[in-house]
């Protein structure tokens, strides 16, 4: 077919092009691996020029070979771990310099640990699994220690007073001591830390 004189043909240069994700937005940007439209919130710039998310995705994972449950495990040994951790600190008090250096230490192991478990397989996600583990752990082991911890004579004196038939506030029970008593300065402290620094290794 020939052109009609007189009337310009638009090149396929001038055509407008819109992105594959979103479909509201101009562009003229191809992913130089799947050759799709994409634009500036979906491209990536890797090594070899930019990329679409999904295609740097297909490629990130071929990197990671852990399962769904490599997660279950590594967030159960982090959380068991953690918990036994921060009962320990719990239990020593507030030493600043103490918490701290254990935590450390105590993360380095938990997360070796976890690696060990599932068979140094790594996922997407296992970062966040080993974090999420450090921090349930954390606040489990806090509880544990207040559990304990829990004077035996205020809990006489308030099996003493329901048997008199006077209400007694929920603080001065063993729940409620255990809920008020869980998250002490030096839980969260090493909660903290240990978390993030599980998190930083195990997701490398």
């Amino acid at each position: 077919m020939t052109d009609t004189p007189g009337v310009d043909t638009i090149n396929d240069e001038d055509e407008i092009h819109y992105c594959e994700v979103h479909p509201d937005k101009e562009t003229a940007l191809r992913c130089n691996k799947c050759d799709r439209y994409m634009c500036g919130q979906c491209a990536v710039s890797t090594p070899v020029g930019y990329r679409c998310k999904q295609c740097v995705r297909q490629v990130e994972d071929t990197f990671f070979t852990g399962t769904q449950n490599d997660y279950l495990v590594a967030f159960a040994v982090v959380t068991g771990l953690s918990a036994l951790a921060s009962a320990i600190v719990s239990f020593l008090g507030f030493f600043l310099i103490l918490t701290i250096l254990i935590a450390f230490v105590a993360a380095g192991g938990i997360a070796e640990a976890a690696f060990r478990a599932i068979n140094r397989r790594r996922g997407r996600y296992t970062g966040q699994a080993g974090a999420a583990g450090a921090v349930v752990g954390g606040i489990l082991g806090g509880a544990i220690h207040a559990y304990i911890d829990y004077p035996e004579e205020l809990g006489q004196a308030v099996d003493q007073a329901r048997a008199m038939g006077i209400e007694v506030p929920s603080e001065f029970t063993q729940m409620g001591y255990v809920f008020d008593n869980t998250l002490t300065l030096p839980v969260i402290l090493f909660t903290g830390i240990t978390a993030y620094l599980v998190y930083t290794r195990m997701k490398s």
